[in-house]
């Protein structure tokens, strides 16, 4: 019984999970399409541009609301222009009808979040109607960093549509199922009084301390004894709970008892008439029980035509359910493989009677997972075309797996596929080099036969079905090094693997400041070499690909910090209608990577270049610099000073002095002070403090911290060098 009901609440999860990432899994699809990208980075060049993508948009809203009838209704949000778009209007935040969510989206770390059930009054078609719902909000872009969000697609989905799941599983079982949050808040329940409720409310229910992870708990309480039944979800951390009273879920067991002793006493009563009855009846009893499931005479008494009749329809009955089961194969067989890679099956000996029935055939003792992907799908005819070409690798691999152990493949999405290899001996590196070699075979065998390529990665041998799941992550992450090392190759898990990463972050950081510093100093030829010698020692050292794009976004923040220090306009140089975070992470390779790094700083050094010649002709601040050299001395000199005796404000004179020379008038003061105190200490003679005043200093201290500063030494250190 205990084993039934925890059947029966894992069936609920996976129901409610099935569901929830369906609706995550078109949410992700209608998140990328331009239109989406258009309004969220909130940039149109005219109205009627906004208004053409707004119709585009209406016409996916009700395109995702009929695919998906669980979700109750969901909208854009884009934090640029701050605003929301929904299928049937357009407002900005401060009018919005719902805004509850957005403290749960600005304080989100992750991509993704499926929110805790919410009263909202939901305005349709200018009706208002209060609504429990769930809510789940992805930010845009997808996998962008917190602060490159430029705003998120909520999607609310009504709490019925959860406790309506539960039900349908739980229709003939007594007690109460929930659905829970990780601090024990009701989420789902069939009696709606419930929720928003913590479960210690309830008195059937047990402690939230003792509902840790899976499994069950009895316990005593003033109204009774109860079982309570829990599972935790990995997907979102939600636990169901099944709250039962302990007479119900024995009440089967009793009704189980009584039932087999009416029928054992009903046996052997029937047994004893039978004895009596044979030598005069022969078939009667048989006519009898046949007729007691026809409910209908067949044919005339003592005639056997109807047993034949009734044994026929047996029989059709059983080749229809044959014919169903049939068909239901591969969705199952999909279905159980799925499991495996997400590690949800784990015990061999279970799951080997749901292998036979499958056809599915592999070794106990050591796995290994390739995952492969076809190249550049974007580039292939139709879409028809690219889940073709899916299935036909999926086919051929299998063929090839057959050929040098026990697997089975099966397809991720339109464009790849998982191939689980299964092992005899447990030899890791003999297995991870029979893998590699049927890796080689399929890639060789789509170019020759397909005329396409595929990028391939493999995962490390491991023991047990449990070791499904990590060779699967780990083929995933080697598949990512495609952006390093190109398309159609293997990419193994132990090419990338064993390297310190943080070790390599912080090396080509250190180049990356060397390109800055090209960058302050306009040199493009040197800034072309170092920019090789950067990007050759990222292909060298297979950094990760997240690490590649987060050292070149700051690199080209850095640059544009060094060009502003200068005193240039940015707006100059930036194209406002570029998000640079999406180009970088559209790049296919670190090939067109590079070449967009290259020409964007390129850029920023010829329009440097071009405003520098402009402004270096001002024949001001060369007097400037002409009195700065003859009264260097004058302990007042400053800014205010120089303002009143050119007749120019200060504010102007700050930023003209600092446009012309790239500096500002403090420093450039300094290093006319630092170098003539340099050739005033070449004379043993003359004593710091004579030569601190000499230079415009009154306090020996503050010129002996400045020249530290400024080069390294103390006067006193400077003047003792050999």
């Amino acid at each position: 019984m205990r084993n039934t009901n925890i059947a029966l609440l894992n069936l609920t999860q996976q129901k409610i999970e099935m569901m929830l990432r369906e609706i995550d899994t078109n949410t992700i699809n209608f998140i990328q399409e331009p239109e989406v990208g258009f309004f969220l980075n909130g940039r149109y060049m005219n109205d009627e541009l906004r208004f053409n993508h707004f119709r585009v948009l209406n016409d996916r809203f009700k395109t995702l609301i009929f695919a998906n009838n669980n979700i109750s209704s969901f909208y854009l949000y884009s934090l640029e222009s701050k605003s929301l778009l929904t299928g049937t209007s357009f407002s900005d935040e401060a009018n919005f009808y719902d805004m509850s969510w957005k403290d749960a989206f600005t304080s989100m770390k992750g991509y993704q979040q499926w929110l805790d059930t919410r009263k909202i009054v939901e305005i349709n078609s200018g009706l208002q109607l209060d609504k429990n719902v769930i809510t789940l909000i992805r930010s845009y872009p997808l996998i962008g960093m917190q602060q490159f969000r430029k705003g998120a697609i909520i999607v609310n989905i009504e709490e019925s549509t959860i406790s309506n799941l539960i039900q349908d599983v739980d229709k003939q079982r007594v007690g109460n199922t929930l659905v829970i949050n990780e601090q024990g808040m009701i989420i789902s329940s069939q009696n709606k009084a419930q929720l928003f409720q913590h479960i210690s409310s309830m008195e059937s229910a047990p402690a939230l301390g003792q509902l840790a992870g899976s499994g069950y708990a009895a316990h005593q309480t003033n109204s009774g004894s109860y079982t309570t039944f829990y599972l935790t979800s990995r997907y979102n951390g939600w636990k169901y709970v099944s709250i039962i009273p302990n007479p119900e879920m024995n009440r089967p067991l009793e009704i189980t008892r009584n039932l087999l002793l009416t029928v054992a006493i009903g046996m052997f009563v029937l047994a004893i008439v039978i004895v009596f009855a044979v030598s005069n009846y022969t078939f009667r009893p048989l006519e009898l029980f046949f007729r007691s499931f026809t409910e209908k005479k067949l044919g005339h008494h003592g005639d056997l035509t109807y047993m034949e009749k009734f044994f026929k329809q047996i029989i059709s009955d059983n080749e229809s359910l044959q014919k169903q089961m049939h068909e239901s194969l591969p969705a199952l067989k999909w279905r159980l493989i799925m499991s495996l890679l997400m590690g949800d099956k784990t015990n061999y000996s279970r799951m080997q009677p749901y292998f036979d029935t499958l056809g599915i055939s592999l070794y106990p003792v050591q796995y290994v997972v390739l995952v492969i992907e076809l190249d550049r799908i974007q580039d292939i005819a139709t879409p028809r075309d690219v889940y073709l070409f899916t299935y036909a690798i999926s086919n051929v691999a299998e063929e090839l797996v057959d050929g040098v152990c026990k697997g089975v493949t099966v397809e991720l999405t339109d464009g790849r596929v998982a191939v689980i290899m299964s092992f005899e001996a447990e030899d890791a590196q003999g297995n991870q080099l029979q893998a590699l070699q049927v890796a080689d075979l399929v890639k060789n065998y789509v170019a020759g036969h397909f005329k396409q390529t595929v990028t391939i990665g493999m995962g490390r041998p491991h023991l047990q079905l449990e070791g499904i799941q990590a060779s699967y992550q780990e083929s995933l992450n080697a598949l990512k090094y495609k952006l390093i090392m190109g398309d159609n190759i293997v990419v193994s898990i132990e090419d990338i693997a064993g390297n310190n990463h943080n070790d390599k972050f912080y090396r080509i950081s250190g180049m990356s400041e060397a390109v800055v510093g090209l960058i302050q100093d306009t040199d493009k030829v040197k800034l072309g070499m170092q920019l090789e010698k950067m990007f050759d020692e990222i292909r060298s050292t297979n950094v990760p690909p997240e690490t590649i794009k987060q050292i070149c976004i700051q690199l080209i923040m850095k640059s544009i910090k060094v060009i502003s220090d200068k005193g240039m306009e940015i707006k100059e140089f930036l194209d406002p209608k570029e998000n640079i975070y999406n180009r970088i992470d559209a790049c296919a390779n670190v090939d067109e990577i590079k070449s967009y790094i290259s020409a964007f700083l390129n850029q920023l050094i010829v329009r440097t270049e071009e405003k520098r010649l402009i402004k270096g002709s001002n024949d001001t601040i060369k007097q400037v610099q002409e009195y700065l050299e003859l009264h260097y001395m004058d302990s007042d000199l400053s800014l205010n000073l120089l303002a009143s005796e050119f007749g120019l404000s200060v504010p102007y004179l700050s930023k003209l002095f600092k446009e012309t020379t790239e500096t500002n008038f403090i420093d450039c003061l300094i290093q006319i002070r630092m170098e003539k105190s340099k050739e005033l200490l070449m004379d043993p003679k003359r004593k710091i403090n004579t030569i601190a005043e000499s230079v415009g200093y009154n306090s020996t201290h503050s010129y002996i911290r400045i020249f530290k500063k400024y080069t390294g030494q103390t006067p006193g250190e400077f003047r003792g060098k050999p």
